[in-house]
């Protein structure tokens, strides 16, 4: 994975250690695939001029990142 960071200087890596989330705790697997996920999104989205900060100013990618990996593995939110 790369060591992209986004204006603040946080990782990936950091920006899905942030996401807290009601319920189970979320574990290093979810957060691992949330992760990876992100990355992937983020180096398609940058193929076409689109940052990770672009998003802040929208969405919360992260956050969603983790939430499609907690439903995908089995917790509902």
């Amino acid at each position: 994975m790369n060591e992209y960071t986004d204006r603040k200087g946080r990782t990936f890596a950091d920006r899905i250690a942030a996401i807290h989330r009601d319920g189970d705790p979320i574990t290093d697997v979810q957060r691992d695939a949330a992760t990876r996920l992100l990355a992937d999104l983020v180096g398609a989205a940058e193929r076409h001029g689109i940052s990770l900060d672009n998003f802040d100013w929208i969405i919360d990618l992260p956050g969603g990142c983790m939430d499609v990996i907690i439903v995908k593995t089995g917790r509902m939110l």
